[in-house]
């Protein structure tokens, strides 16, 4: 029986994820970063629900080249828009980049929480302590995927607002992107909160010039029938 127990605990043993020390994680993390490919051309869709002072839900088309940007309105309240509100920015720069959120060794002490298992996958959490000067923004917590060693959910805060939330990487094609954020602050009225999704990531080689052209409005026609005398 005891031989039995031992052979089924070594098999368990066997079939879970080896745990990597802190510092081995993080010489992966920096590598991962320092190695990061972010795509230049993209197109996603996303959903923005907001609550709290003010009620709204809207879903977006967004296309992307450079820092060129095209958002299209595609439904709100539930309601999709016969004819999309789109929108066209030039020079705008994406902020649900790793590039931009991933919190940088440099600038904070990663103090080692533990491993958080999902399954056969094993996650590392850091709380982050800011090296510095205090800032009124500041990320608090970053979970490090445990395959790709890239940030897979970072947490953060802004005292100025009392504000708090969390953006969520995953995999979509052969680029770490935004998955899920969300966020809760002070407002006046009450707490403000806004959660997005998004999805439908697409990574054409190229977007065509039009793409961020604005539509031209539909032409004035002339009334079908003349006004009638008096009108």
């Amino acid at each position: 029986m005891i031989a039995l127990l031992a052979a089924a605990s070594l098999a368990v043993a066997a079939a879970e994820p080896p745990v990597l020390p802190p510092d081995a994680v993080l010489a992966q993390y920096r590598i991962a970063l320092a190695g990061l490919r972010e795509p230049r051309v993209f197109a996603f869709e996303y959903t923005v629900q907001q609550t709290g002072t003010r009620s709204i839900e809207q879903r977006h088309r967004v296309f992307r080249s450079g820092s060129d940007e095209r958002d299209e309105t595609l439904a709100v309240n539930g309601n999709r828009t016969r004819n999309p509100v789109v929108r066209v920015f030039r020079r705008r720069p994406y902020r649900y980049t790793v590039a931009a959120l991933a919190p940088k060794p440099s600038a904070y002490d990663f103090v080692y929480a533990g491993p958080h298992r999902d399954g056969k996958h094993v996650d590392y959490v850091f709380t982050l302590v800011p090296k510095g000067k205090p800032q009124s923004f500041a990320f608090t917590q970053v979970t490090i995927d445990g395959l790709t060693f890239l940030p897979q959910t970072v947490a953060f805060a802004d005292a100025k607002h009392a504000a708090h939330g969390s953006v969520t990487f995953a995999k979509a094609d052969r680029y770490w992107v935004a998955r899920a954020a969300s966020a809760e602050a002070n407002a006046s009225g009450g707490v403000a909160r806004e959660q997005l999704s998004f999805g439908a990531w697409r990574f054409p080689k190229a977007l065509p010039p039009s793409t961020f052209s604005l539509p031209r409005p539909l032409p004035t026609l002339p009334p079908a029938l003349p006004a009638a005398p008096g009108d």
